[in-house]
Formats: C-alpha cells, sequence, structure tokens
C-alpha cells in the first residue's frame, strides 16, 4: 500500500521538541502550516505569527461578506413581495451555512408551506440528486401570491464531512417569482 505524500511541509513530535524555531522557519519559508506528526497522526499545525494573524483577517473578512450575503437575500426575498412573517419563518427556519439532513430539511419546508417535485417513496434522495446536478433544491409555495407562482432556491452543498452523504450546507436562500 502506497501512502498519499502530503502538498505541505511536515515535521515530527520529536523535532518540533528539539527546535521549534526551526519548524517556525520552515513554516515561514513555505509560506504555509508545517503538518506535526506524532505516531504517524497528525498532532497539529505549526504557523509563524504573520501567517495566523492573515487567517484570522481571512476569517473576518468571510464572516463580513457572509453577512452582507444574508443583507442581500434578504432584501431580494422583500423585494419579491414576501411577507416579512414568511421571510423571518424561512430565516429562523434554515440557518444559512449550517449542515442540515436533506428530509429534516424538506420537512422544515414542507411545514412553512412549500412544497417540491420530489415527493413521496425516494423523495430525499431525488433531493439529493437535484442538488449534486444542479447546486439547489426548489421549492414552491402553495398559495399564489397576487397569481404569481413563488420558488425558494436553497443553494448549497452536499456537506462532504458527513459520511452518509444525506446532509447539505445551505449557502444561500434565493426567492423568485413566476407568473
Amino acid at each position: 500500500m502506497e501512502l498519499k505524500r502530503l502538498e505541505v511541509p511536515t515535521t515530527s513530535i520529536t523535532e518540533v521538541k528539539k527546535s521549534p524555531m526551526d519548524v517556525f522557519q520552515q513554516a515561514r519559508e513555505a509560506g504555509t502550516g508545517v503538518y506535526v506528526f506524532n505516531r504517524e497522526k497528525i498532532a497539529g499545525i505549526m504557523l509563524t505569527q504573520q501567517q495566523y494573524e492573515e487567517l484570522l483577517d481571512q476569517l473576518q473578512q468571510f464572516r463580513e461578506h457572509s453577512f452582507q450575503s444574508t443583507q442581500e437575500t434578504e432584501e431580494m426575498v422583500s423585494l419579491e413581495g414576501l411577507s416579512q412573517q414568511l421571510i423571518q419563518q424561512i430565516r429562523q427556519t434554515i440557518v444559512v451555512g449550517t449542515s442540515i439532513a436533506a428530509k429534516q430539511l424538506d420537512e422544515k419546508m414542507v411545514s412553512l408551506g412549500f412544497i417540491t417535485k420530489k415527493t413521496g417513496f425516494g423523495g430525499v434522495t431525488e433531493l439529493i440528486k437535484e442538488l449534486q446536478t444542479t447546486g439547489k433544491m426548489v421549492y414552491q409555495f402553495r398559495k399564489k401570491n397576487q397569481e404569481k407562482n413563488l420558488y425558494v432556491d436553497l443553494i448549497g452543498e452536499l456537506d462532504v464531512q458527513n459520511q452518509l452523504g444525506d446532509r447539505m450546507v445551505v449557502k444561500k436562500i434565493l426567492a423568485r417569482q413566476l407568473s
């Protein structure tokens, strides 16, 4: 069996104990963290102070961008003619950026008055297939809003950290109306 070789610098916990400054120098030269192994398992990753602070800055920027995207989505939804109460319910029920089981997500959308074409036996499997092929799950509001059909697109991706493959991470919630 051939071991997978990492494309990043590595060291052992023994080397860290001998000379931690050498490991920091290695991280500085490589421009990335150094994976520290203990008995063939990753014990941690060593970064320079500058690398760590850059990661914190990127995380803060990501959070700000995510917050702005959520606000833009809410504005778009309200422009589409949805009642504020329904917007609030969607926001409280579906949390953007978190992992949720497809079946649970479907049950929550149905409880809010939405339906999907993917119902009946194997419906959740069809929802997962739709997510894999289109990057979204589409729901339609049961009641017509001023003679227009209201749709909500749950844009996201499969949660790759879940072994069962039935969970998704909702990235964005968009609403649209069709005549």
